[in-house]
């Protein structure tokens, strides 16, 4: 059977043979997520969330249920993962890879329409989850070494000509113009060097921006999806998350005022050193630069999946404003947090 979008019957099924919660009154299709499908379960004994987890190189479901255990005793508000009949955090039906947590009540923000509450809040859930997540044993590499090996400016570029042809191929007007535009940027970041041992490296999310993030009325509610928990360097994850969330990077570029007191907060619980300050706007552009986006939204099968070419089109525009202006942002947060 090739995997599909699960639909009611079958969940239903799925649920009932693999879990003692009692009646499902409800089953409704969360929309916002752009990879796995998840399900809001209404039944007798309370409310819970499904996810039919997409199983690519990057996610390590096995390991949510105790990562999420460790931020719980730390008083980081997380969800609550349930065993099946078989006492496994997972279940398998089919093609299927799928798991049941405990549902939370909240909203997520947009892209880039973050208040400034959300903005000081994000910061430090960030360095707590960092402090937290240093009881365990590292988890599996992100981005590091063997990242930039298997994703590079020469496998970029071959990725890159590949989606440009189904671009092409679909008349998809914008995604031609980024595409083209990658690919000669290739021939820039080639010269840029990062020294990828002197980061600071962290457990972490693996994946924490604004659409990871719950919020209520003017405060975070939880952090939600950890399938990707990594070991990634904090400095990437920390302006990443940033850069997703200030309203005035929505049309792509780093505003670094709003970046300053975001670093600042965030290292009121989590430390760098003065490379990752460095050298954080390098490390995102780069990555950025020879991480095909494109790719991803013409191979998902997700229901959502246009999200995944919205993120792709703001990350070409962050790539051009990095060429701009990569050498002045660097020289101000060296000035602002290594020279006092």
């Amino acid at each position: 059977m090739k995997k599909g979008i699960l639909d009611i019957v079958e969940l239903e099924k799925i649920i009932e043979d693999n879990y003692d919660i009692g009646e499902i009154k409800e089953i409704k299709p969360i929309l916002e997520g752009a990879s796995s499908e998840c399900f809001h379960i209404t039944a007798e004994s309370g409310e819970y969330l499904f996810k039919d987890i997409e199983m690519v190189f990057m996610n390590h479901p096995d390991k949510e249920p105790l990562i999420n255990d460790v931020l719980l005793k730390n008083g980081i508000a997380v969800s609550k993962f349930y065993k099946t009949r078989q006492g496994k955090y997972l279940g398998e039906y089919f093609e299927h890879t799928f798991h049941l947590q405990s549902f939370i009540e909240g909203r997520v923000l947009e892209m880039n329409t973050a208040p400034q509450w959300f903005m000081e809040e994000s910061a430090v859930m960030l360095g707590k989850i960092h402090k937290a997540l240093e009881e365990i044993p590292p988890l599996s590499e992100g981005i590091g070494e063997n990242f930039f090996k298997f994703v590079n400016v020469d496998s970029a570029k071959q990725s890159y000509k590949e989606s440009l042809e189904k671009a092409i191929k679909n008349k998809e007007e914008q995604n031609i113009i980024d595409l083209e535009y990658r690919i000669q940027l290739l021939d820039k970041v080639k010269d840029i060097k990062l020294d990828i041992n002197k980061f600071t490296y962290k457990n972490t999310h693996g994946d924490y921006f604004i659409s990871q993030i719950l919020c209520g009325e003017n405060s975070i509610n939880a952090v939600i999806d950890f399938t990707s928990a990594c070991v990634h360097p904090a400095s990437w994850e920390l302006i990443r998350s940033y850069s997703y969330a200030d309203s005035k990077c929505a049309n792509g570029g780093i505003d670094f005022d709003n970046l300053k007191k975001y670093i600042c907060n965030y290292m009121k619980y989590s430390e760098l050193n003065a490379y990752d300050i460095k050298m954080m706007g390098y490390l995102y552009y780069y990555q950025l630069a020879v991480s095909d986006y494109f790719s991803q939204y013409y191979e998902s099968e997700n229901s959502n999946k246009n999200v995944l070419c919205r993120y792709a089109n703001w990350s070409t525009m962050l790539c051009r404003w990095f060429e701009e202006n990569i050498e002045e942002l660097t020289k101000r947060l060296v000035k602002e947090f290594c020279c006092k």
